[in-house]
């Protein structure tokens, strides 16, 4: 079963409780209320400027997992399939692939974004990108984002996943799910000491919600996680959802970017 997203409702919610992963668009002009939580507590938030108009619609229930199954093994991909990590920063690329994936769920958090916030974002050494190619065109993607240790050990959010719409029902999904789990044990395995004073279990969280595909909740359970905290915000949405798609911040940014250099 194929899972689509893991961030269609971070463009959703108009509140300024915690969030596990995301941006919470306010309803008012030009204010975005940025913060996470995980399992433990920790928690920050931070303020960034969005110029996107929104609306209420309805309530949205999210979801809070943390991953409880096995230490997972790389899976295999058919012979036409490559995962791939973005080791270079690439705006281009990031911009590409939250538009590809996230216009058909509606995502809206980072499509004001200038190329210099892209830049940023991506070359910050706590964040890590796989591509997903099918055949040789770019089919998905899986955004890891690493959290420091607050004295209960560090932890990987499975920050954005998902499948572009021409390849969902491929049975490709679950497959960059559980590459995803491996590849966030791997790297909270690689950062932590050999003997620790204090031994951690590797934390591995994800959020969904009920304007994410219909399987995501039960394929996130069905591959090791757990809820551990359930939600219910107003549910916000562009005004005009095709016009703040077309990114124009970047696009502009971007053509100003490269005429200076």
């Amino acid at each position: 079963m194929d899972v689509i997203s893991a961030e269609s409702c971070l463009g959703a919610c108009n509140s300024l409780t915690w969030h596990a992963t995301g941006l919470h668009q306010s309803k008012y002009k030009n204010t975005v209320n940025s913060a996470f939580t995980k399992p433990g507590g920790f928690a920050s938030m931070h303020l960034c400027q969005c110029e996107v108009n929104v609306m209420s619609d309805n309530l949205v229930t999210t979801w809070y997992l943390q991953y409880q199954g096995p230490a997972l093994a790389q899976p295999d991909w058919p012979a036409d399939c490559l995962l791939m990590e973005a080791t270079l920063a690439s705006p281009e690329l990031g911009q590409f692939l939250f538009s590809a994936v996230g216009n058909h769920w509606r995502w809206f958090s980072r499509l004001n974004w200038d190329y210099q916030q892209w830049l940023d974002y991506l070359s910050n050494p706590s964040v890590r990108t796989w591509v997903l190619y099918k055949g040789g065109s770019p089919a998905g993607f899986a955004e890891l984002k690493y959290h420091p240790d607050n004295g209960e050990g560090p932890s990987v959010e499975l920050k954005f996943f998902g499948l572009m719409p021409a390849f969902i029902g491929q049975g490709l999904g679950s497959t960059l799910l559980y590459s995803a789990i491996a590849l966030s044990q791997q790297w909270l395995a690689a950062t932590l000491p050999d003997n620790p004073a204090t031994p951690f279990a590797p934390n591995i969280w994800v959020h969904t919600c009920s304007d994410d595909h219909p399987a995501a909740l039960a394929t996130y359970q069905k591959a090791g996680f757990k809820v551990y905290r359930t939600q219910q915000d107003i549910a916000d949405a562009p005004e005009n959802y095709a016009n703040a798609a077309l990114c124009h911040n970047y696009i502009y940014s971007r053509l100003t970017y490269f005429k200076s250099r």
